[in-house]
Order: structure tokens, then C-alpha cells, then sequence
């Protein structure tokens, strides 16, 4: 806009004074209302009205400078290209539709005889070529933008799932691990829920991690185990049995380890979803593929953290296991104000019977013995290989009589007509775990001094 007014000294010159004046007046009203209107609360049409102005600027600088001798004509061509670069298509043909008036503007005000009939070819031309010019750049900068965009998410989902991978690989729970896989999904696809969905061991689809709302049984099983079965995503627009808990549309995809599905993650959007787009497809199938390596990963940790809290010969938790649970124990007996009871339990001349009969013999007498006291106990009692031929029983929610009436219980169903003597403890609300197991250990040492096969309740 500032060259036009810079070139005019350039021959030709003409004597328009007043069609400059008004062109340069113009140019600065238009640059000034650029600037300081609001455009932000203006309609979108409104962002059109500059460059009309500006045509109107080009016909004044062609009138003022000879018409078509003045060289300003390829300026009407500035408007169109700036519409198509940043107009709609309808701004872009009122541009258009502005230029035509650039050139169509002195025939009306000169009439058909005083136009040239140069005029009328570069006028006829000019018409004919901007719209090509400005659709077909209009059309290019569309698919520009479309791909930098389809680059943008795209990207975006890597970082999405190098996030999640990150937060995965430093991670030790197994349970992370899964929510950190169905927050990805979450984010790539922008669900408003994502459940993840594993094989137990009756090879049912078991619901192992979710993020968001939750999404109804009936919907999940059913597309959940179709894509199981097909080893193929299933995506529904429209969710029989979700509209009612508020999700409209479904996708599941399955995530495959050698075309084994090992896990089905299931989507949901509380808003119809006309299909899923290209760039959430491939997102959700990278996510899927990393995902293998990370369930593969969380069910190894798992593994590894139950064999590092279980006994190898009874199957029993260990100790560690045992000092791990214990202090949780306590602080929810503190909580909920009632009684724990622990006990402690030792076979009898142990030593003796594997001398006596092997110590093959003797590995199958504690294993016997962990089965039939298990059989017992109780889904919230935890009985634990503490050592040895030691055992060790907590048994929440549970009175002192009570107590003793199940571990004589237990004492009655040793295996093999062996004994076993056991000491027992109530907590008294103040002590740590250590004392608490200390008095019950005390307690068992005095039924063995006290000649073995007996029952001792600490003081």
C-alpha cells in the first residue's frame, strides 16, 4: 500500500490531485481501522471490508494516473490473493467481484465509446484470470494448512504415546502402567472415557483400568468381544445401550501380540461421533502396539512383585509380604476402632521329623499344613510363611476368644498326627507392628518351654 503512493513522481503523470488525495486519505483510514477495530467482536464478513476498500484505492490511483497507462492495475490483484490466503470462499468472490468493479468502473462512468479497446481486453482478462488465481491458491493453501494440521496431531499423538511410554517405563505398578495406556488413548482420540479390558483366566474380558465416566456392560461386552474375537477395531457411531449412561458413539480396538489380542481398549464420547479420522485411527493404532509392550511389561512386574512376596514351597504369602500387610492392618483397626488378633504357630520337633523321615517328608508336612489351615480361615485372614516351620496368622476384626477358638481349631487339623504349638496376641491400640508380633513370638516360646502341643495368649 505505502510503494503505490511511493511510485506515483514515476511517469505517467496525471493531474487527478484530488483522486490521489482521496486514494492517500484512504490508505490511512484503512491501515488505522486495521489496526484498532475490534475485530474479535465484529462478524466474520467484516474481516472482508479492507481489502474492498483498498480496491477502491487502485481505482482512484489508476484514474488519477491515465487509466491503463498508469501501471497501477496489477495492484487489484494484491486483495485477491490476500483473501485467498486468509478469506472464505464467499470473501473471496466478493474480492473478486471488486476487481471486475476496478475495471468495469470506467466504462460505467465513461460509457462504451471513450473506454479503449485495450481497457476492454486487460479488463476481460484480468476478470478471467483472478479467479483462477485466487481459487486454485485458496484451494493450495487449504491443503497446506490441512496437512500442517494433519502433521500437528500427528505429532502430537507421538508425543502423546513417548509421554506415556516415559511415565510407563518409570513406573514399577502395575496399575499405573494401565492408566497410563488408557490416558493416552484418552487424549489421542479426546474420549471422554477409555477402559481397558483384559483375558482372565476364564478367558472373559475383565475390566482392569479406566479413565472417565463408565461406560455400560452391556455396550462394553458386546463390542468389546466382537473386536476380541475378530481381532479388528469396531467403531460405533451410535451406541444401543450408551445413551442413557451419556456415551453416544464407541470405538475398540484390540491390541495385538502376534495376532493374539491380548487387551481391548474401549472408547467412548458422550457426543455423536459421525467416524473416527484418519489421524485418531493411526494414533490409536500406535498407542495400540506400544501398549503390547507395556501390558507385556506390567503383567512380568506383577509376576515378579507376587513371587517376591510369596513362598516358593506352600504358596503362601512370605514375610516380606507379611511386614508389608501388617502395618496397613493396623492403621485401618486404628481407624475403624476394632480388634486385631495375631498368631504366631511352630511345628512341633520339626527338625527331629525331617531327620527321621527326610526332608522331602518335610517339605510336604508344611505344605499339608498351610492347605488344611488355610481351608479355615477366613477371605480377610492372612496366614504367611514366616520361617522355617514357623507360621504366622493376622486375623482382622477379630475378639481375642475368637481368636484362640480358630487357631485351636487350626492346631486340631495338623496332618499326619504332628502338633504345633502357637502363641497368640491381641493389639493393644499403642504398640508398632514389631511389638505387637513380639508379643505373640514371646508368647509361642513360652508354650514351647511349657512342654510344646499347647496354645499361649500373651499378657
Amino acid at each position: 500500500m505505502a510503494l503505490a503512493i511511493a511510485v506515483l513522481p514515476l511517469p505517467p503523470h496525471g493531474d487527478g490531485l484530488t483522486e490521489i488525495a482521496l486514494a492517500a486519505a484512504l490508505t490511512g483510514l484503512i491501515l488505522v481501522t486495521v489496526w484498532l477495530a475490534p475485530w474479535h467482536r465484529l462478524p466474520r464478513f467484516a474481516e472482508v471490508v479492507p481489502a474492498l476498500a483498498y480496491f477502491v484505492v487502485v481505482a482512484l490511483l489508476r484514474e488519477s494516473q491515465g487509466g491503463a497507462l498508469s501501471g497501477y492495475s496489477s495492484l487489484a490483484m494484491l486483495p485477491v490473493f490476500w483473501l485467498a490466503l486468509y478469506g472464505t470462499r464467499d470473501q473471496l468472490a466478493i474480492g473478486i467481484a471488486g476487481l471486475a468493479g476496478v475495471f468495469l468502473a470506467p466504462l460505467l462512468l465513461l460509457g462504451a465509446p471513450d473506454y479503449p479497446a485495450t481497457e476492454w481486453r486487460t479488463a476481460i482478462l484480468w476478470i478471467c484470470v483472478a479467479p483462477i488465481v485466487g481459487f486454485t491458491v485458496q484451494a493450495l493453501v487449504a491443503e497446506l494448512r490441512c496437512r500442517a494440521e494433519e502433521t500437528r496431531l500427528a505429532l502430537a499423538n507421538i508425543e502423546a504415546i513417548t509421554l506415556a511410554m516415559r511415565e510407563i517405563g518409570a513406573s514399577t505398578d502395575p496399575e499405573a502402567v494401565r492408566r497410563a495406556v488408557c490416558s493416552s488413548a484418552r487424549q489421542i482420540a479426546g474420549a471422554d472415557v477409555v477402559q481397558l479390558l483384559e483375558p482372565n483366566a476364564d478367558d472373559r474380558l475383565a475390566l482392569t483400568s479406566a479413565v472417565g465416566m463408565r461406560i455400560p456392560r452391556a455396550g462394553e461386552e458386546a463390542g468389546a468381544g466382537l473386536a476380541f474375537m475378530s481381532r479388528k477395531p469396531l467403531f460405533l457411531r451410535e451406541a444401543s445401550h450408551g445413551e442413557r449412561h451419556g456415551v453416544r458413539s464407541m470405538h475398540f480396538e484390540p491390541v495385538l501380540r502376534d495376532e493374539i489380542v491380548v487387551a481391548v481398549l474401549v472408547l467412548g464420547w458422550a457426543k455423536p461421533v459421525k467416524r473416527l479420522s484418519p489421524r485418531i485411527e493411526s494414533g490409536l493404532r500406535m498407542l495400540a502396539a506400544e501398549a503390547v509392550i507395556a501390558l507385556d511389561r506390567a503383567r512380568l512386574l506383577s509376576q515378579l512383585q507376587e513371587t517376591a512376596r510369596t513362598d516358593d514351597l506352600t504358596g503362601l504369602p512370605n514375610r516380606r509380604a507379611w511386614e508389608e500387610e501388617l502395618p496397613r492392618e493396623l492403621m485401618r483397626a486404628a481407624r475403624d476402632s476394632r480388634p486385631v488378633c495375631v498368631a504366631m504357630l511352630d511345628l512341633d520337633q520339626f527338625k527331629r521329623f525331617n531327620d527321621d523321615q527326610g526332608h522331602q517328608a518335610g517339605d510336604r508336612l508344611l505344605k499339608q499344613a498351610a492347605s488344611a489351615w488355610t481351608s479355615q480361615l477366613r477371605t480377610s485372614d492372612m496366614l504367611a510363611r514366616y520361617g522355617g516351620e514357623e507360621f504366622s496368622l493376622l486375623l482382622p476384626g477379630c475378639t481375642l476368644e475368637n481368636a484362640k477358638a480358630l487357631v485351636q481349631r487350626l492346631r486340631t487339623n495338623m496332618p499326619d498326627g504332628e502338633t504345633v504349638s502357637a502363641g497368640i496376641a491381641c493389639w493393644d491400640e499403642t504398640e508398632s507392628a514389631e511389638e505387637f508380633v513380639g508379643r505373640a513370638d514371646t508368647a509361642l516360646y513360652a508354650a514351647k518351654r511349657g512342654g510344646r502341643d499347647r496354645l499361649v495368649t500373651a499378657t
